[in-house]
């Protein structure tokens, strides 16, 4: 059985599942491959946390670094934590190491320039665009270290159209949900709304909550489903949603804020929702070539959507006919509301993309061709 290692940047459980990366190790698993996920907890308490864990048959193996004190403090750290991630793959001799994101290349060149094992890039991200957005010279660092180190995988695999061109060419695995779990049954007790429902699920960010409230509160029978918590890292949520509640009143707009729910539930949010709209979730910079996966499990349930003018998103909403592209919130929401047989007519048209170009089962079959290319077809 062919051994494959995956490195990961952060817990692939706790506090929530990587569900890329883990249906990724799910399909290698069925395939009759052997995989362990190695990652840096960095974020858990080296005590409490069980060192190396079994589920669905992954093994996972943590290290743990904690990132104090200060710029050049953590920089130590970090490189010690890519140090105790290359030791333990090391050790476990892999024929191919999956890398999953730029911060933990280095792991897996460092290991192949020793041993010639077989490299995979997975980008999730343009980490240094990510990394330029909070701090210049570190986003300049991770350029220099892509250009270095991307020369040196065998195969490249990545989430969008858009940020492959940008990498150079790779293999796109859209993130999505599975057909199988789409079409089970859902409970559609749409959280006590009334009327037509619009839903916005993700990371809630005040500025843009303010935007659609107040698009719709210009809407006759509509309600507002809002659906998460705060983005990593960002606190004071409790009184955001105060705040937010107050102005939903204040400018009579119908809306529910349920919080953050697990991911289980959130197909319920979908089978809630006669529209979807798609929020811009990271800096204006990388909204070009990032794809959401709300837009995707928006067609996924047959939910049309409203979505920003940004290429990625926009290339796939106008290309199917399942949803509007526009930066007033208002004009198509009204739209929308008012025209049923259109929000049916999108709905389908999305559905139908889904299942022909976008369903995780599709996305399996492309990244197993890749390791069928680079291992050969045996297990």
């Amino acid at each position: 059985m062919k051994k494959i290692a995956m490195v990961l940047g952060h817990d692939l459980l706790i506090p929530n599942e990587d569900t890329r990366v883990y249906r990724e190790a799910i399909a290698l698993i069925n395939a009759g491959y052997e995989v362990t996920v190695f990652c840096w907890s960095r974020r858990l308490e080296k005590y409490d946390t069980k060192w190396e864990v079994e589920k669905d048959g992954i093994k996972v193996v943590r290290v743990f670094e904690d990132l104090d004190g200060g710029f050049f403090s953590k920089v130590k750290s970090f490189r010690k934590a890519l140090k105790k991630l290359e030791e333990k793959v090391s050790e476990y001799e892999p024929h191919l190491i999956h890398a999953h994101d730029l911060e933990v290349l280095d792991v897996a060149v460092n290991i192949k320039n020793r041993s010639g094992t077989k490299i995979i890039f997975d980008s999730h991200e343009d980490w240094p665009m990510m990394e330029s957005v909070q701090n210049w010279f570190i986003g300049k660092y991770y350029e220099r270290k892509q250009n270095k180190l991307i020369g040196k995988v065998d195969a490249l695999l990545t989430v969008s159209d858009e940020l492959a061109l940008r990498l150079g060419g790779g293999t796109v695995l859209y993130n999505s949900e599975l057909l199988e779990t789409v079409n089970e049954p859902v409970l559609h007790d749409r959280f006590g709304l009334d009327g037509v429902v619009a839903g916005y699920i993700g990371g809630l960010r005040k500025p843009i909550l303010e935007e659609i409230l107040d698009a719709a509160s210009k809407v006759n029978a509509l309600s507002v489903l809002i659906v998460g918590g705060p983005p990593k890292g960002h606190s004071g949520y409790t009184d955001m949603i105060a705040e937010l509640k107050e102005l939903a009143v204040e400018k009579g707009a119908n809306a529910k804020f349920t919080g953050p729910l697990p991911y289980s539930m959130m197909n319920e949010c979908y089978a809630a929702c006669d529209i979807l709209m798609v929020g811009h979730y990271v800096d204006e910079r990388m909204r070009g070539y990032a794809l959401p996966k709300k837009l995707l499990d928006s067609m996924a349930y047959k939910v049309p959507v409203i979505v920003g003018p940004y290429e990625a998103r926009q290339k796939i909403v106008e290309r199917y006919d399942c949803g509007i592209v526009t930066d007033d919130w208002a004009e198509a929401l009204t739209r929308l509301a008012n025209d049923k047989a259109l929000r049916k007519k999108m709905g389908e048209n999305g559905y139908k993309a889904f299942k022909m170009n976008y369903s995780w089962e599709l996305q399996e079959k492309k990244m197993l061709e890749v390791y069928d290319e680079l291992l050969g077809a045996e297990k």
